[in-house]
């Protein structure tokens, strides 16, 4: 994708409070009494999937011909915002079903088109198969090989903290098919997840358990050409920039429940004779927090809206990554004030403190970590900065 084009923008439009509002019931109704018993066990409830494509909220961007909402970044950012106040982790599927999807129905042939209408259906879920062990973060050192022998790639090598990589109905999965072409020889394959050669292992994670986190090792796996997509690194790279708004609505979310929770226990939790919100120690805190959350909301609501405004990438780049890099750090802040708000008691699994506490570690690391949108931003700012 050339960073200097313009993209396509936004084709609908629907009424923030309506959007909003139906994003709330649905949270109330499909995520609150799901995802307690899914962290528990460190399983991912299909049914969710099936009741987010019911609802309309697995393909937002996607075309309408494919079954999908052709909305924009910011009501992906509104969704996420909306279902993460109860739970950050079930919505984790959504983000990967967008993001996975995208690619099959913006540079794929009718083959994955139909899989991305499928998906946006309910009827095929997604995963995302980028991230290696020894890679990480550095997306152009991939080493996933696919050798063309005649009308089919043999896959081999292996993915590392692949949500969902287990019970995916289809993995978007990026492999070299070229090592002498750098990054530009990669190049994504729709792959079924029952492939044989395809092996995934659960990790066991501390955070992001209700959508389980696997290891994938790949052997002599058998994809035909026509499962080829045509999209490589350049077009992962747009997709993590469109992915980190999205984690800015997941944490925005998560850090509002986490501020509400902390206001609420300061008001009714009492010692020495009065509420400990009475303290300025702890009340000064909370309205910190505060100030995260505003300033979060302004940052992620604006970058989406310079998404949906369709300019290149190359000039909205500065927001999104200062959006990401304030909203994923934020959130720490947030909850660890929530955590030492609760005190002794936001160590039992009977509150919530320390459950979101834990969740929101992983999110300064995930999609670009602060170093890199740090360097994002400098080298924007004209610093020379490698």
């Amino acid at each position: 994708m050339d960073a200097t084009a313009a993209r396509p923008r936004p084709q609908n439009q629907v009424p923030e409070a309506e959007y909003r509002a139906m994003c709330r019931d649905f949270t109330a109704r499909e995520v609150a009494p799901r995802w307690a018993e899914a962290d528990r066990k460190a399983e991912f409830p299909v049914a969710y999937y099936h009741a987010a494509a019911a609802a309309g909220l697995v393909g937002i961007t996607a075309p309408e011909d494919l079954g999908g909402s052709a909305l924009g970044a910011t009501e992906e950012m509104i969704c996420l915002e909306e279902t993460c106040k109860v739970n950050p982790n079930l919505s984790v599927a959504l983000i990967v079903q967008n993001i996975a999807g995208s690619l099959l129905h913006d540079y794929g042939a009718a083959q994955h088109r139909e899989i991305a209408a499928r998906n946006i259906a309910g009827e095929c879920l997604l995963g995302i198969a980028v991230t290696e062990p020894e890679a990480g973060n550095d997306v152009q050192n991939v080493r996933t090989r696919a050798v063309r022998e005649g009308d089919t790639w043999v896959l081999n090598g292996s993915k590392a903290f692949i949500t969902l990589g287990g019970i995916a109905d289809v993995l978007v999965l990026l492999a070299q098919t070229d090592p002498a072409q750098g990054r530009r020889g990669m190049r994504f394959f729709a792959v079924d997840r029952d492939s044989p050669g395809l092996v995934p292992k659960k990790m066991p994670m501390y955070a992001n358990r209700p959508s389980p986190t696997y290891e994938l090792s790949l052997t002599d796996v058998a994809v035909p050409e026509s499962r080829r997509i045509d999209a490589g690194f350049s077009e992962i790279m747009a997709g993590f920039n469109r992915e980190r708004l999205m984690v800015c609505g997941r944490w925005l979310g998560h850090m509002q429940h986490a501020l509400a929770w902390g206001v609420e226990y300061a008001q009714t939790r009492h010692t020495f004779g009065r509420p400990i919100g009475a303290n300025q120690s702890i009340a000064f805190q909370l309205a910190q927090c505060h100030l995260d959350v505003e300033a979060a909301r302004r940052l992620s609501y604006h970058a989406a809206a310079q998404w949906d405004s369709g300019r290149p990438l190359r000039e909205i780049i500065m927001d999104v990554s200062t959006a990401k890099l304030y909203v994923t750090q934020a959130v720490v802040r947030v909850t660890q004030t929530a955590l030492h708000v609760g005190g002794g008691w936001a160590l039992s699994e009977e509150l919530p403190a320390m459950r979101r506490a834990i969740d929101s570690l992983v999110a300064p690391v995930t999609v670009g970590s602060t170093e890199i949108q740090l360097r994002i931003i400098a080298r924007q700012m004209g610093l020379p900065c490698d």
